[in-house]
């Protein structure tokens, strides 16, 4: 998963970023999940508080940010729904 606070102004564009991600990074470091955040939590010295993130995962029940699955078939990172969590929890969705 990428936490992630976008610039002010700025919009996720799920197609662009999948692009992006195909083009520049290999297969293993491509991100399956990405969470917008209003702002990213850090440390006195300047590092992320990554404890809530890790705690939260990618459940859309207790996740209140805008959360993007990567989606192979579409080519684009989609919202993640109830239907797909579910999914994934199951099993029956590739990751």
């Amino acid at each position: 998963m990428a936490a992630v606070q976008l610039a002010p102004g700025q919009t996720f564009d799920g197609q662009r970023m999948y692009q992006h991600v195909r083009t520049w990074l290999p297969a293993y470091a491509a991100p399956h999940f990405i969470r917008i955040q209003d702002t990213l939590a850090i440390t006195s010295t300047f590092k992320l508080v990554k404890s809530r993130l890790v705690r939260e995962g990618f459940n859309v029940g207790v996740i209140t940010d805008p959360l993007f699955v990567l989606d192979n078939q579409a080519k684009a990172f989609r919202p993640l729904t109830v239907d797909m969590y579910q999914a994934v929890c199951n099993g029956t969705w590739r990751l």
